[in-house]
């Protein structure tokens, strides 16, 4: 078996909206417009919903819904600016940006 080495990124993104603090629109929407984003863009993910917590600039702390989104094969430049793209896409103050190291066979 020949297993590739490569760097998978997992975005994480909460559903509270910047401005009110609260989800705007409902989890399922907000998935459906993740998952056209994405499309768009011609990205390889796999998403799935998550829980987490988020301490804003105010030191506000909320505990939110959220989703993370796994992707693999993209740059680290271009995934840098695939998450400034989503966070002001989904309005948020800041996302979550994670990368590891990774080996992978497609079977």
């Amino acid at each position: 078996m020949d297993f590739t080495h490569s760097e998978e990124y997992q975005l994480f993104v909460g559903l509270h909206d910047t401005m009110i603090n609260d989800e705007l629109v409902k989890e399922a929407e907000l998935e459906k417009m993740i998952i056209g984003f994405f499309e768009k863009q011609k990205v390889d993910f796999t998403i799935f919903k998550c829980e987490g917590g988020y301490l804003y600039g105010d030191k506000n702390y909320v505990l939110e819904n959220a989703l993370c989104i796994n992707i693999i094969g993209v740059s680290e430049s271009n995934m840098f600016h695939l998450a400034k793209a989503v966070s002001m896409f989904m309005n948020q103050e800041s996302v979550l940006l994670v990368r590891n190291r990774i080996k992978s066979i497609i079977c």
